[in-house]
């Protein structure tokens, strides 16, 4: 008899089993899948901040302009390499596999926020490299003033960018839930 009602269980847990998985994850399964590779976006932004604190505490202390081309070189070499560290991100919320198609749909736009994010951050890291060949003559306020202009349209696309970013994130935590009780 024992036998005979352990075979039940097996079969009831075999059918159990065979319906959860044709039913594929489930919205909170994947919610918590895109979540989770977005939120190591999240830290990324704040070695960003911390490499802007130390750039713009670093300039206030350039003497002379091989102190400027000092700070701008390592500044490039930072920016870049968490660029690099971004798009590495950004390639990996691609690829985050999805059945449910309004979170294909947050998926998407935050990759192409994450790719607007690092286009304007190559920029910035393009006008820190411009700023170790810069010179103290007419030519050097020329391309300062060039270069000036490049860094304000930057950081005014990533100020777009970060309020991309807010209203998406504002509407899949809604659609996932995050946040309710």
């Amino acid at each position: 008899m024992k036998i005979r009602a352990l075979i039940q269980v097996l079969v009831a847990a075999t059918i159990v089993g065979v319906n959860l998985v044709a039913c594929g994850p489930t919205k909170v399964a994947q919610c918590n899948l895109l979540s989770s590779e977005i939120n190591q976006v999240a830290g990324l932004g704040k070695k960003f901040e911390a490499v802007g604190k130390e750039l713009e505490v670093n300039g206030r202390k350039v003497k002379d302009i091989e102190g400027f081309h000092r700070m701008a070189k390592e500044g490039a070499q930072k920016v870049t390499a968490l660029v690099t560290e971004l798009d590495g991100f950004t390639a990996k919320v691609k690829g985050v596999e999805l059945k449910d198609e309004k979170l294909v749909g947050y998926r998407d736009q935050a990759v192409t926020i994450y790719s607007g994010a690092s286009k304007s951050l190559k920029e910035v890291s393009g006008v820190l490299d411009q700023f170790t060949k810069l010179e103290t003559n007419e030519e050097g306020k020329k391309m300062l003033a060039a270069s000036s202009k490049k860094l304000e349209t930057a950081m005014s696309d990533l100020q777009k960018v970060d309020q991309d970013e807010q209203k998406v994130s504002k509407e899949f935590n809604e659609y996932c839930g995050v946040g309710k009780k």
